[in-house]
């Protein structure tokens, strides 16, 4: 497959990503109370659960191919990450600040910086440092390892990581991670394993179309055996339950594996339009970052989704007007070069 096409897929997959990010966030502050907008909430955080798997699949495919020196490896992935981390950190501490919240001095700021997220999206930028700190040694295990091999890692990977979730449904009192010593399997790392190997399986389709409509079947039927599920658990529970969202669910992991498929593949057919895609897929770390702040402000303005129409048109419609506003920030910021850095 040509460089044009694989730079399309991978910045169309990052710009889908980054549009699910937003319609979860949007979609989640109506899932936590049984009322007439809950479906709508479990709708589309079901079908957008798979948004942080696409990051961390893409990180994969770009970094796991890779033959770089270690210096050279931890001074770009940090470079890319520290900067935004603490700029946006503090942006919303001090936005935080001028609400009424005190972070007392210069000292307890640093330590609120040091330890976890001021803002709860912001915990993939801490999370993302650990991962990077791994991935040599998962390079070397990608590129060592034979097609067998780097199945039965992923099948170990998704066993592992998906227990904690069948225990907690089954009932079942035994920490099988910790007696048997399973920790090495478990993790958001092994989604940055899975886009190596989708995207290795994809490419090798003889009947791409085919593959792709099949992806796209499968995913709609994992996004609503997710929503199904947790209907069903949160029942049983007797109040709104999030377990089958977590990103190690196993529906979930089946799920991310088919938007990425999907993606991918849209972005190959996109590829006359692979500038716009790239200039796009530039600006989705900045949109990240900030739109949590945008939601904030427009929630503010005109109130959460759903609270003065249906909740199934006004989610997506304030997801994609968030999404906009965002983008257009990030794109005016970046005109000025030490945006570049942090956006």
């Amino acid at each position: 497959m040509s460089k044009g096409s694989f730079s399309a897929g991978m910045d169309t997959a990052r710009i889908g990503a980054c549009f699910m990010v937003i319609v979860l966030h949007v979609a989640a502050t109506q899932f936590h109370v049984f009322d007439g907008q809950w479906w709508a909430s479990n709708f589309y955080d079901s079908l957008t659960r798979s948004c942080v798997p696409i990051f961390l699949m893409v990180s994969g495919v770009l970094l796991l191919n890779k033959q770089e020196g270690l210096p050279a490896f931890f001074t770009k992935r940090f470079a890319r990450i520290l900067p935004p981390l603490l700029f946006w950190s503090l942006f919303y501490m001090m936005w935080n600040t001028s609400q009424g919240t005190d972070y007392g001095g210069w000292i307890e700021w640093l330590k609120t910086l040091a330890s976890g997220p001021v803002v709860y999206h912001l915990w993939y930028l801490y999370a993302i440092l650990g991962i990077y700190l791994f991935v040599p040694f998962l390079r070397n295990i990608w590129l060592t390892s034979t097609r067998s091999e780097k199945r039965l890692f992923l099948a170990f990977w998704m066993l592992v990581s998906g227990l904690p979730i069948v225990q907690t449904v089954m009932d079942i009192d035994l920490d099988l991670m910790e007696t048997y010593g399973l920790g090495s399997f478990f993790g958001l790392i092994g989604y940055l394993f899975l886009g190596a190997y989708v995207l290795e399986v994809y490419q090798e389709r003889s009947l791409k179309n085919r593959y792709w409509w099949g992806s796209a079947g499968l995913f709609i039927v994992f996004s609503a055996m997710t929503m199904m599920a947790t209907f069903v658990y949160s029942r049983h529970m007797e109040a709104p339950d999030a377990l089958f969202y977590d990103y190690l669910s196993p529906l979930v992991m089946a799920a991310s594996v088919c938007i990425f498929n999907v993606l991918y593949g849209l972005g190959v057919k996109l590829r006359p339009y692979s500038g716009i895609l790239s200039r796009l897929s530039a600006c989705t770390f900045g949109v990240y970052c900030i739109h949590i702040f945008i939601l904030d402000r427009t929630t503010a303005v005109v109130g959460m989704p759903g609270s003065s129409g249906s909740a199934w048109l006004s989610i997506p419609a304030m997801a994609a007007f968030v999404f906009g506003v965002s983008l257009l920030l990030i794109m005016l910021l970046r005109r000025f070069r030490p945006f570049l850095h942090v956006t």
